[in-house]
């Protein structure tokens, strides 16, 4: 890569740095606007503030990485693969600035990503979900596999349906 390259990214890494300073409020700034108005105001305000907070973090997410890569600029080592050291290409690059690993590792870290075998868990009550979620686990005696401790939703509507068929 070469100096005028160099310049390049770090000058669009500077703008949009100061973007996203410039744009990022304060937690206190989105939280003060939530307490007027009636019950349907409030709720859509704190819809709002939610809205923010998550692209708060998503900027400040995105603002630790430009700084990474304007680090990177200042040591010489922006544009360097982190996982086999190769140059990352500039068309790369100027696709995605902030890449740190040239396409073809990080098409293999996502094809590792991919393979994992991740283990869901409700959030409820910790029982186990199948990967369709087609059984959801209930501490509910109707349709309950009692060696899984998982019920199958169609066990468990049926005899909801049958429950209050009679009311």
């Amino acid at each position: 890569m070469n100096i005028e390259q160099k310049e390049h990214f770090k000058n669009l890494f500077i703008n949009l740095k100061n973007q996203l300073v410039n744009s990022t409020g304060s937690v206190e700034q989105v939280l003060t606007n939530q307490a007027s108005g009636d019950i349907i105001d409030q709720t859509s305000n704190e819809r709002d503030a939610q809205l923010k907070l998550k692209l708060m973090g998503r900027d400040k997410f995105l603002l630790n990485k430009v700084n990474r890569a304007l680090d990177k600029i200042a040591a010489g080592t922006f544009g360097e693969c982190e996982e086999c050291g190769e140059n990352i290409s500039m068309r790369r690059l100027h696709a995605r600035p902030i890449a740190t690993c040239c396409i073809a590792c990080k098409e293999e870290l996502e094809r590792e990503e991919n393979s994992r075998t991740y283990e869901k868990r409700s959030h409820t009550n910790g029982n186990k979900l199948s990967a369709h979620n087609k059984n959801v686990g209930f501490n509910h005696a109707d349709g309950m596999d009692e060696k899984t401790n998982v019920v199958s939703i169609e066990t468990f509507a049926r005899k909801f349906d049958e429950k209050n068929a009679a009311f």
